[in-house]
C-alpha cells in the first residue's frame, strides 16, 4: 500500500510537472506570437509614416509649383480730360492674404518689362497690408496697348488697348429676330445694351445709336429714344426692321455712343451670319471698342 501510494503520488507530480512545461510552452508560444505581432506591427507603421513623409514632401513640391495668386486690380472714380487727352482714375490694387505685395507699379507698352515702364507709380498701403491705392494721371492714347506691371514683373492687366480703363464697359447687349415665313424675310427688334464703370458699378451712355451692316455695307442706323426697345430711324419710331438676308451674308449690330465726358465709341454687340433666310447662326466677336475724341 505505501509502494502504491509511493507510486500514485509521482505519478501526480510527474503530471503536475508536464502541466507546467505545457503551460509555459503556450506562454512561450505566445509571447513568439505577440512578438512577431508586435514586429510586424512596427514595421507596417514604419512603412506607413515614410509614406506619409513622401505624400508630404510631394505636396510641399507641388505646392512650391503651384502659380503665385496674382493680386486683383480694379480702377474707381475714372475721369476723362478731353481737352488735355489726360485720364485720372483711383487704382486699386489688392494681394492675397499674407501675400508680400510690392507698393510700385509701371504702366508699359505690351510685352515691355516694368523696368521700362512709360510711368511709374508708388501706391499707398492701406492699413489692412493687402491693399494699396492711389490717384493716378495719365496720358490716354487711344492706339495704345497697356500692361500693369508690379516691380517683380507680376502682370496685373495686359490689354490691346486702353479700354478696359475708360469710363464705359460694356456688360450686356443684342437683339431678337423674327421671321416672316410668308414674305421669307427677318425683322430685327428688342435692341438693347447696357454699361458699367470700370469699378463694376451701372452707368449710362449718351446720344446712343445702333447700327446693322449688311457684309460692312451700313443699312440701317436707329437712335435711342426714352422707350425701351423703340428707336427713332429716318425721322420715324420703330420697334422693328426688316432685312433681307441670302445664305452667306453677314449681319453686325453695333452701339454707338458717348461718355460723360465726350468720348465717343463704337461697340460690336453682335455678328451673325446667315445660314438660310430663317436661321442665323452667332459669329465670335470681340466687344472692344473704337473709341475716338470729341470734335
Amino acid at each position: 500500500m505505501r509502494f502504491l501510494r509511493g507510486h500514485a503520488l509521482a505519478v501526480l507530480a510527474l503530471l503536475a510537472a508536464l502541466c507546467a512545461l505545457t503551460a509555459a510552452a503556450l506562454q512561450q508560444r505566445t509571447i513568439h506570437a505577440l512578438n512577431a505581432q508586435l514586429t510586424e506591427s512596427r514595421q507596417a507603421n514604419e512603412s506607413l509614416t515614410e509614406r506619409m513623409e513622401t505624400a508630404e514632401a510631394s505636396l510641399e513640391d507641388a505646392k512650391n509649383h503651384l502659380p503665385k495668386p496674382v493680386p486683383a486690380v480694379r480702377f474707381e472714380q475714372v475721369r476723362v480730360d478731353t481737352a488735355g487727352r489726360m485720364l485720372t482714375m483711383d487704382v486699386i490694387v489688392e494681394g492675397a492674404e499674407g501675400a508680400e505685395l510690392s507698393d510700385s507699379l509701371g504702366f508699359c507698352h505690351p510685352g515691355e518689362p516694368y523696368n521700362l515702364a512709360w510711368n511709374w507709380v508708388h501706391l499707398q498701403r492701406q492699413a489692412d497690408g493687402r491693399t494699396l491705392s492711389k490717384t493716378v494721371t495719365v496720358p490716354l492714347d487711344l492706339e495704345a496697348g497697356l500692361e500693369l506691371r508690379l516691380a517683380d514683373d507680376t502682370v496685373l492687366l495686359r490689354s490691346d488697348s486702353m479700354a478696359p480703363l475708360l469710363p464705359l464697359q460694356l456688360s450686356g447687349g443684342g437683339i431678337s429676330w423674327h421671321c416672316d415665313s410668308r414674305e421669307e424675310m427677318l425683322s430685327q427688334c428688342d435692341w438693347y445694351a447696357s454699361f458699367l464703370d470700370p469699378s463694376g458699378q451701372e452707368t449710362e451712355a449718351v446720344n446712343g445709336a445702333f447700327h446693322v451692316y449688311r457684309n460692312g455695307e451700313l443699312v440701317f442706323t436707329g437712335r435711342e429714344t426714352e422707350k425701351r426697345y423703340v428707336l427713332e430711324a429716318d425721322g420715324e419710331r420703330v420697334d422693328a426692321m426688316r432685312f433681307a438676308c441670302a445664305p452667306g451674308d453677314h449681319m453686325l449690330l453695333t452701339y454707338t455712343c458717348e461718355d460723360a465726358f465726350g468720348l465717343r465709341y463704337e461697340f460690336p454687340i453682335k455678328e451673325q451670319v446667315a445660314l438660310a433666310w430663317d436661321d442665323m447662326r452667332n459669329c465670335p466677336l470681340s466687344h472692344t471698342p473704337t473709341v475716338t475724341w470729341p470734335e
